[in-house]
């Protein structure tokens, strides 16, 4: 029934050893591993397994090349592992490590690799020698250091708001109030004359970011009063704050009030001295200005090396010598900056000049200081924005100048009038001044840098890939809708700016607004972005030989740009910049349905959309948070499309540091607030992320490192649960609950379409089971054994509650028996039967899934593991309403954050949300027929599930060891599968008499 394909005779000695890998990136420089895994893979004809291996670690590449590992040589090491932990001596802060990997096969023959290497980043906190510089000018630095103080009260409802007033003098002249509330500002009066507020979008997720008012003041007393009013959500606070500062400039000096308010609860109440809030948030300032910083430095003689070292509390864009440094972009990236601010490590050797020499920086807003909903502004710290770098130069004779952020350095205003990452960019392009980053430049003008606080976070070197261009895209259309306004068409709705080259006159304005969708003329439907502005503005310079305009600090989600201010648009003076986190891509699904093809598809781009720093659940409103759930349902899809192994020790990491102390992980991460929405337990679905994604990404990848990292905190978050569930079912503490959140059922998102004690409790089973194989993969037998022994209470447990005997599982809901049966917590007796009555009510129902957020992933494994491939492969060629179809019918390019996303409430509705996606998974699993079933691949499993309305189908997939391939097709009424098992692994082929395995070449197999 199967053989093997023709190929060339096995000889290890033809093979290659290739792709080396250092913490799971080539060549890396910049690292903060202690111990950083080392991998490889071997390519070459025949069947080739690999008996043994050595690895070789030395200090330079000579004695590489004489086989001296004088940093570490493993010896040799038995067994097929395709990577290993560096286990030599202490590496040290910018270490240059060279290596390289001997492969042995069974017969003794063997290959060495090519050389590789890595470098060290900056290890300690004494590395980061000199001064974290300031990022504002003299007015946002005296209003930082007068900051307001909050005052707070009571406000039962949104209808009852709480009044404060301040009462003041002043000289005639100008005023500015800069107010930001806890709560919604209703009314604002100056001396009893209502001043205008600010509109705010009423589903904005989270409160108003500060406002600045300009006030014309007459000499004498005034009064400032305000009504402020909880805001209505899922969790309404019973009070209201405040804080505000005034400045007045008057006669003798600049004066700053930042104090001093009382307050009244109803109309007929006395006005008392309002008190200090007892918690004291920072101040969140409104946008301000980018900085441009500079610094002119001199080096003599040749250079061997040289490595700039950055780490920063706002956005940067870097130049040495006026060429620009990297091309990473949206630096530094997301993070919870009070606890650990992440550095970047860029190699500018080639940059140096004989001589003068000049470093400069272009630092705003950024994730750090721009709104994160729903906190607002500077959510992890206060102001000022800060950048700290360290540049290393080191000589050919090994000696070593160190330039650092000193008191040498020089600021100015830059170009970028605001910049944050909901609202877009204001650019005024005549502010670049001309030279400024030439070593003759006149610096005179500007201002000495001063000192900021030093923040208390630890610097760390980033563990994955920046964020990149890593796509262009040109219009397919574009359309005039006035004398200067056009309509661009990208044809794929995605993350990242617009780039225009246009030639205008000085002065001349240009704006650039984004959305996802049009509305039923055919115009720009921004209403889905809530408070997002998503606009970019520019002022021309006027240059005669035309202007690049283009955001440079921000990104927005969209497939259609409107732009205005020109009346002529060409589309090779317009593109699509499509940012995303570098990963490789790995996997390829093809199908011969363009339906599902381009299904594969959609789920791919909301997956680069939605990978930028963390994994976003949405790329263009007011939100743009590392939602858990999200990532929970995602990751074993997101494995499979991509690599995803450094990037989920970065995001795991972020979780790590928002953990809390009974061992919760958040609703969202980085998360400033604890575990988000004022919940102190972990959420089920959506703080088993903490467990899914290190579980996925060891299964896929191998590394150990990702167990190493979060074994203690994974442990923390089961042994609370059990601690305060010790019956089995995980019945208390459950944070906010939200069920199969969006399950079709349900009139408000979070209704309990399905039990919630059910849906929490096999979320604990599985998350039990993944730490229990983890446990065993790893070699903690003890652990292995403690973690089966609870997964089966937990099971027990499960089936006495919710399991009836005629296989009725929990409330009948799809979701109850698709967790049932897709988690394996039912007895063997009792599978069929609920399988029987799944598959019953979703015909019963229309052939459609009822599911919501946590069913719906596990929907088709489930009907697969009951024999009910057919009805599976009915819900994946469904193109009616709810369906997978039913989107790419209605023309998405990404997948909707709701199945009726084109009908679905604004107020949360994306169209660029990958959790529906999570269905790519059985895509490549079930459909092409890969799925692992040992870390790294070392052996995997290959059970297609044929349908006869498709041709063929099957899926390539770039794996830790090698490329897998998998092909069926019918023809004649036969299935031919084609399988291709790369070296170092076994393949477990299920077959209609039974299982066969298949080691590494190219296998046929017919029936």
């Amino acid at each position: 029934m199967g053989h093997i394909l023709p190929a060339a005779a096995a000889a290890t000695n033809k093979a290659t050893v290739v792709s080396l890998k250092a913490a799971g990136r080539h060549e890396p420089i910049g690292l903060g591993d202690a111990a950083p895994t080392l991998s490889w893979r071997i390519e070459g004809p025949g069947r080739i397994h690999q008996s043994a291996y050595r690895i070789l670690v030395s200090s330079n590449l000579r004695m590489l090349e004489r086989n001296q590992g004088d940093v570490w040589d493993s010896g040799r090491i038995d067994g097929p592992s395709s990577s290993m932990p560096f286990a030599g001596r202490k590496l040290r802060s910018g270490e240059q490590l060279y290596w390289k990997v001997q492969v042995i096969d069974a017969a003794g023959h063997s290959v060495w690799s090519e050389p590789s290497q890595w470098e060290m980043g900056l290890l300690q906190p004494s590395d980061w020698s000199g001064l974290w510089l300031a990022v504002e000018n003299e007015a946002e630095r005296a209003d930082r250091l007068a900051e307001p103080q909050w005052v707070e009260g009571s406000s039962p409802s949104p209808s009852q708001p709480r009044s404060f007033r301040l009462s003041f003098q002043s000289d005639a002249g100008q005023g500015l109030l800069t107010l930001v509330a806890d709560g919604a500002i209703v009314a604002l009066r100056l001396d009893g004359e209502p001043l205008e507020l600010p509109a705010r979008d009423p589903n904005a997720f989270g409160g108003a970011p500060a406002a600045r008012f300009e006030l014309q003041l007459k000499p004498g007393e005034h009064v400032l009063t305000l009504d402020v009013a909880p805001i209505a959500g899922f969790f309404t606070k019973p009070t209201v704050a405040l804080a505000a500062q005034l400045r007045l400039s008057e006669t003798a000096a600049v004066r700053r009030i930042s104090g001093g308010w009382e307050t009244r609860l109803g109309a007929d109440a006395q006005w008392v001295k309002a008190m200090a809030a007892e918690r004291q948030p920072v101040f969140p300032w409104p946008a301000s200005p980018g900085r441009l910083l500079r610094r002119r430095f001199v080096r003599h003689g040749a250079v061997r090396s040289a490595r700039l070292h950055v780490a920063s509390l706002g956005g940067y864009r870097l130049w040495l010598n006026g060429k620009r440094i990297g091309d990473d972009e949206l630096q530094s990236e997301p993070a919870d900056y009070s606890r650990r601010i992440p550095s970047r490590c860029y190699d500018v050797t080639h940059l140096l000049r004989e001589g003068d020499n000049v470093l400069g920086a272009l630092v705003g807003d950024g994730f750090f200081a721009s709104y994160q909903a729903p906190e607002g502004r500077f959510a992890y710290g206060s102001a000022p924005r800060r950048i700290h770098v360290v540049l290393d130069i080191e000589n050919v004779g090994g000696e070593i100048q160190r330039l650092v952020s000193d008191k040498e350095w020089r600021h100015a205003v830059s170009p970028l009038l605001m910049s944050e990452l909901y609202a877009g960019e204001d650019q005024d392009l005549r502010l670049w001044p001309d030279g400024w980053l030439d070593p003759g430049f006149d610096a005179s003008a500007w201002s000495e840098v001063w000192e900021a606080p030093a923040p208390s976070a630890i610097c760390s070197p980033a563990h994955a890939e920046p964020i990149r261009i890593v796509r262009k895209l040109t219009p397919v259309s574009i359309r005039k809708l006035a004398e200067d306004r056009f309509l661009v068409d990208f044809g794929q709705n995605f993350a990242g700016r617009v780039r225009l080259h246009l030639k205008g006159k000085g002065g001349q304005q240009i704006r650039v607004r984004h959305s996802e969708v049009l509305d039923k003329a055919g115009l720009p439907d921004r209403r889905n972005l809530r408070a997002a502005r998503a606009e970019d503005c520019y002022i021309l310079r006027g240059d005669p030989a035309g202007e690049r305009l283009e955001p440079m600090l921000t990104y927005q989600g969209f497939r259609y740009a409107e732009v205005e201010g020109i009346t002529d648009l060409k589309a090779d003076a317009i593109s699509g910049l499509v940012l995303s986190s570098a990963l490789e891509e790995t996997g390829t699904f093809r199908i011969d349905n363009p339906r599902l093809q381009r299904l594969w598809l959609n789920i791919l781009w909301s997956q680069r959309s939605n990978f930028v720093g963390i994994p976003t659940d949405c790329p263009q409103r007011d939100e743009r948070l590392g939602w858990t759930g999200d990532a929970q349902v995602f990751w074993d899809a997101a494995a499979f499309n991509m690599d995803v192994g450094a990037f989920t020790r970065s995001y795991c990491r972020i979780l790590r540091d928002a953990q809390s102390s009974n061992g919760a992980y958040p609703l969202w991460a980085p998360s400033p607030s604890g575990l988000g929405w004022g919940t102190t337990s972990a959420t089920p679905g959506w703080a088993d992320a903490g467990i899914m994604l290190p579980y996925a990404s060891f299964l896929h990848s191998g590394d150990t490192a990702v167990v190493e990292e979060n074994w203690e905190a994974m442990t923390a978050y089961l042994k609370g649960i059990v601690a305060t569930n010790p019956g089995g079912l995980w019945e208390k503490d459950r944070g906010a609950d939200l069920g199969d959140w969006l399950a079709l059922d349900a009139k408000s998102p979070m209704d309990e379409t399905t039990p919630k004690t059910l849906i929490a409790t096999a979320m604990l089973a599985r998350s039990i089971d993944q730490v229990a194989k983890m446990a065993a993969w790893t070699g903690r037998d003890v652990d292995a054994v403690h973690w089966r022994e609870a997964h089966e209470r937990v099971r027990s447990a499960f089936q006495q509650k919710f399991v009836d005997a005629d296989g009725t599982v929990g409330n009948g809901s799809q979701c109850s028996f698709i967790m049932a049966l897709a988690l394996g917590l039912l007895a063997p007796t009792q599978h069929a039967a609920a399988g029987k009555l799944l598959a019953a009510d979703i015909r019963r129902r229309g052939t459609l899934l009822s599911t919501g957020f946590l069913g719906t992933p596990l929907a088709l494994d489930a009907l697969a593991s009951v024999g009910e491939e057919k009805l599976a492969w009915d819900l994946l060629l469904r193109n009616q309403y709810p369906s997978w179809g039913y989107m790419v019918d209605r023309g998405a390019t990404t997948i909707w954050e709701r199945w009726n996303g084109d009908t679905g409430d604004v107020a949360m509705n994306s169209f660029n949300h990958y959790a529906l996606g999570a269905v790519a998974a059985f895509l490549y699993r079930r459909v092409a027929g890969i799925e692992p079933i040992e870390p790294g691949f070392a052996r995997f499993r290959v059970a297609v599930l044929p349908d006869e309305r498709i041709p063929s189908a099957g899926a390539t997939l770039d794996t830790v060891r090698g490329r897998i391939e998998t092909y069926w097709s019918r023809s004649a009424g036969q299935l031919s599968l084609d399988v291709s098992v790369p070296a170092n692994c076994i393949a477990t082929v299920a077959l209609p008499d039974g299982e066969q395995e298949a080691g590494p070449g190219r296998h046929r197999f017919s029936y």
